[in-house]
Formats: structure tokens, sequence, C-alpha cells
């Protein structure tokens, strides 16, 4: 097992591992199936992302790809010490410990570029997530009503954040 950064030739096996995890579960934004990004594309999002500071880790296991941390800096002046986070590890990868590792290479890389503040939303459904959250000093802000329709029924999401 491996974790490093993100690269522009993991476009393909990257894009697979979202759509699988999109796959998998409830608790990411998009739906099975409903994300069209090309491998192309998805070069492209990685190569910008790079350039805009963005930091990105995967887990390598075997010559795959089965988890990975992404952190988005925001661009506006005011939020540049600011950090969005998504994490998704495949099903048949979890509870080997990847989220806390992901985790900490993500801390570790993202207090080198400046970054105070790190927040997410998650479902209040997806205890496993939640327990990560908290477990890596996440502490829950406020909770947000119907803020995701899935399967036809409304779900709640937390807004989580830790402060560095």
């Amino acid at each position: 097992m491996e974790i490093r950064e993100l690269r522009i030739d993991d476009a393909e096996k990257f894009l697979n591992l979202i759509n699988i995890t999109e796959g998998e579960t409830p608790y990411l934004l998009y739906e099975k199936g409903e994300r069209k990004t090309t491998i192309e594309q998805e070069k492209e999002i990685i190569l910008k992302g790079k350039k805009n500071g963005n930091i990105a880790f995967v887990v390598v296991e075997k010559g795959r790809l089965v988890g990975f941390v992404w952190g988005g800096i925001f661009t506006e002046n005011r939020r540049k010490h600011c950090l969005r986070i998504a994490i998704a590890i495949l099903q048949e990868s979890t509870g080997k410990g990847y989220g806390t590792k992901l985790m900490n290479a993500l801390e570790k890389e993202a207090l080198k570029k400046g970054i105070t503040r790190f927040e997410l939303d998650v479902s209040v459904k997806n205890k496993i997530a939640i327990n990560l959250y908290k477990k890596m000093g996440f502490l829950i802000e406020g909770e947000r009503k119907n803020s995701y329709l899935i399967e036809g029924e409304f779900d709640d999401d937390y807004i989580m954040a830790k402060i560095i």
C-alpha cells in the first residue's frame, strides 16, 4: 500500500475509482452514472487543480487506486486559508486505516501551503465518515436540512471543520 500525490497519468484509473465509489454509496455528490467526465477532461481537471494549488492524494494497492482525498483551496482572498475536502475509499478497502492516512497526508501538505481551516460536509447518516472526521479533530459547526435528495428521500448533512 502506498499513499502518494495524484498524477496526470492517473486520470483513467482515478476516473474509474470515482465512478465505482459513486456507485457504492449514496453519500457522494454524484449518483452512479451521473458523472460524464472523459479521460481527457479528467487530465485537464487534475492539471488545473495542481496549478490552482489544490491537493490530492491516492491510495495505491497492488497497482490499483482504491481511495483518494482531495482538498480544494479557495481562490477568493478572504478564503485562501481554507481547504474544502472530499474523500472516498472503495468499500472493499475500508477498515484498513486508509482514511486516516489520507487525511494525515492532506493535512501535512495543506499546512505547508498556509491552510488553517479544513471544512467539509457529510451526511448525518454516514457514521463511519463522521467518526473519522471527529477522530481527526473536526467539529460539527452546523446541520443543513434536506440538503440532498437521495432515491426520493431528503437527507440532512453536517457542516464540519477543523481549525489549525
